[in-house]
């Protein structure tokens, strides 16, 4: 099944976007913000899993954003914004450049989407958002959880990292979203052109709603149709072997190091397996403070919050033998705000545990590993216990001081490389694979 107008009909609100903002301009309706920060940190530990060597590398970025919202009218609201960092690639070993790697500017979209509200209050709102825009539905977590919209299905690999696109408000979502609050209610319903992870542009529908019972309970759950709608049909959910006709050898006899399929020998059954599959999560969040008067806290003191999903419903005999069954896809979440008197905006611990049996590792997504992308897991060779990522672990603190915001993670999670200087387009797994690993960053910037 084809889709070639999904692209035309997100770039024509674009366009509407930009004509709006001149006409609003006009109008002197325009608001502007933006900011600049730098970051830095240091790999405590790193497990050495490849030729690389990460421990002790030095981690540093600095970027720049700029955002302007024009008001059209009452009802239409347009935002577009564009941003830089500078980042490098890890050393990976002292080798290489002396320990030190360039830096390299990459420019972002931190937002380009068209808003119109049939109504607005607040007990009550009706609006749609077109176009790329940023979009969390679990305002609490600061860097694990979010699992519905973030990571692919198949097979089912976590994204976390300190202060991400998918935490920060940077867009993340192509596509549309239709939101709808009463009351303490709201849903949300979203169309997701996917343009992180392959195959690229598949649609993926997705809904998630949430009820909140007063200032002390909140519960939320969603569901994500991933790749629902694919752009090619033949390339997201194959029937056949690879491009050329011919699936990969099956090299040391593994099932994982195919291109497309599973074989069951004992049953002399092939299944041909798919980038497509759905997601289920529930989410919530308990604020005591609703129980007793004090100004002593802070908003976000006391707050204990927490997510759980499945990634992947299939349960055939097929995707049980690669991905496990469903306690293997089960990933949790909980976090818990420390009690910080007004001298930190939050001091957030968070644990997750997630028993997945494949491997922390993206390569098989990235074109640049010199193979067909697949939904198999990377092989695990050298034997590794995998049990030993189970759990995962993040302290993130935060301080306001008017237009300046000061941040700081302590964390054994999901980063990764994402590339070295002798290997640009490698190293996507996880930098840290046994309890022992752990970094820290730090962050300051200027906002207004």
């Amino acid at each position: 099944m084809r889709f070639p107008d999904i692209r035309i009909a997100i770039q024509a609100p674009l366009l509407a976007a930009a004509l709006s903002c001149t006409a609003a301009m006009a109008q002197n309706d325009v608001t502007f913000n933006g900011g600049a920060s730098l970051s830095f940190g240091r790999i405590g530990h790193s497990s050495d899993t490849t030729s690389f060597h990460y421990s002790g590398n030095r981690i540093q970025t600095a970027g720049a954003q700029f955002l302007m919202k024009a008001r059209f009218s009452e009802n239409l609201l347009v935002s577009t914004g564009l941003g830089m960092v500078e980042r490098h690639y890890p050393s990976g070993r002292i080798s290489d450049n002396g320990g030190r790697t360039p830096f390299l500017w990459s420019p972002y979209l931190v937002e380009a989407d068209v808003k119109y509200s049939w109504w607005d209050t607040d007990n009550a709102k009706l609006a749609a958002t077109i176009g790329y825009f940023p979009f969390s539905y679990n305002p609490d977590v600061k860097n694990l959880g979010l699992y519905l919209l973030r990571g692919p299905v198949y097979p089912g690999i976590l994204i976390s990292g300190f202060e991400t696109k998918h935490t920060r408000p940077v867009a993340n979502n192509l596509g549309l979203r239709v939101q709808h609050v009463s009351g303490g209610f709201e849903q949300n319903l979203l169309l997701n052109s996917e343009t992180e992870i392959v195959p690229l542009f598949d649609v993926s529908p997705a809904y998630v709603a949430s009820y909140r019972f007063g200032k002390a309970l909140r519960l939320g759950a969603g569901v994500n149709f991933y790749h629902l709608l694919p752009v090619e049909r033949r390339i997201t959910s194959p029937d056949t072997f690879a491009y050329d006709g011919s699936d990969m050898a099956a090299g040391d006899g593994d099932p994982n190091s195919r291109t497309w399929i599973y074989v069951d020998t004992a049953a002399h059954d092939t299944t041909f397996l798919s980038f497509a599959g759905t997601k289920v999560m529930a989410n919530a969040s308990f604020d005591p403070k609703a129980f007793f008067d004090t100004d002593l806290l802070g908003p976000d003191d006391l707050k204990l919050y927490g997510e759980v999903a499945v990634i992947g419903l299939d349960k055939s005999a097929a995707y049980n033998a690669v991905y496990g069954k469903y306690s293997r896809r089960m990933p949790v979440m909980v976090g818990f705000n420390f009690p910080m008197f007004h001298f930190l905006d939050h001091l957030s611990l968070e644990a997750e545990w997630y028993g997945a049996k494949v491997k922390d590792d993206l390569a098989r997504y990235q074109s640049t590993t010199g193979s067909y992308n697949s939904p198999l897991p990377v092989v695990n060779r050298n034997g590794m216990d995998l049990s030993r990522d189970d759990w995962k672990w993040s302290l993130h603190a935060e301080k306001t001081l008017g237009q300046v915001r000061m941040s700081m993670q302590a964390a054994n999670d999901h980063s990764r490389p994402g590339g070295t200087l002798t290997s640009p387009g490698s190293e996507w797994e996880s930098y840290f694979i046994t309890p022992k690993d752990w970094y820290w960053m730090a962050k300051v910037g200027f906002f207004f």
